[in-house]
């Protein structure tokens, strides 16, 4: 069980993407792939937050005249911060549980799409503590202090809903985790904007998620049997393209 949820925690690290229905067992289609675009319009509210005059946080960041414009400024993280779901009609196997990594001031990633009942195991890499809790519910996930190296769990509720953590001592983490009963498979965009994901024959939704909130249009696709389906038209997720 531990190594099944490490290497789905080094999936959704490094972008890939991670079909619940392939950690069950269930036999694959075949790749589904697609491209979002508008990402430099999401900017995170932690970075919003933080340039308030009030905030009274502090960066070492100093923007170097050399580096591209575009380079320079903060948008989102498409490798954590925007998540792909895949959305089916019918019903998907249960999931395993899934490693998030804690570390470098924010979590990875920082929203996730699980189905109800889905154990997240929150993984500190820092060696220094974090206190992570649930917002506007402690009960189920008080703040405590979790060292560097340890780890604490909590299982998402049976029901739909948006849940928010956060972090008592580091206020730039914030993660959000939508629960979802028709959600197969997630991805995450790479630099570019390019995702992939297996998925069992039949007809979905794809919709891109940014601090629990949808952005950009649904968009459907039908996986068929071993074959490659390649989605055409970029989804667009800028603020213009939210679906609120």
């Amino acid at each position: 069980m531990r190594k099944r949820a490490l290497f789905l925690g080094f999936c959704l690290a490094t972008g890939a993407a991670v079909s619940l229905a392939a950690l069950s067992g269930v036999a694959l289609a075949g790749p589904v792939r697609g491209k979002v675009s508008g990402q430099d319009k999401l900017l995170p509210e932690v970075f919003q937050e933080a340039s308030r005059r009030d905030a009274h946080r502090f960066t070492w960041r100093e923007p170097s005249p050399s580096v591209r414009k575009e380079f320079r400024e903060l948008t989102a993280n498409l490798s954590r911060d925007v998540c792909v779901a895949a959305l089916s009609s019918d019903r998907v196997p249960p999931a395993e549980p899934v490693l998030i990594r804690v570390t470098g001031g924010h979590s990875i990633p920082t929203t996730i799409v699980v189905q109800p009942n889905t154990k997240l195991v929150f993984n500190v890499r820092d060696p220094f503590p974090h206190k992570l809790y649930l917002v506007g519910n402690e009960t189920s996930f008080p703040a405590q202090d979790t060292s560097g190296g340890g780890s604490r769990e909590w299982v998402a509720p049976g029901g739909e809903g948006k849940f928010e953590i956060r972090d008592k001592l580091f206020p730039s983490i914030r993660m959000f985790v939508l629960v979802k009963p028709q959600v197969a498979a997630i991805a995450y965009p790479s630099r570019d904007g390019a995702f992939a994901m297996n998925l069992p024959s039949g007809n979905y939704t794809l919709q891109p998620f940014f601090e629990g909130r949808p952005v950009g249009r649904p968009t459907q696709v039908l996986a068929k049997d071993k074959q490659l389906v390649d989605i055409k038209e970029a989804i667009a997720i800028g603020e213009g393209e939210a679906v609120k």
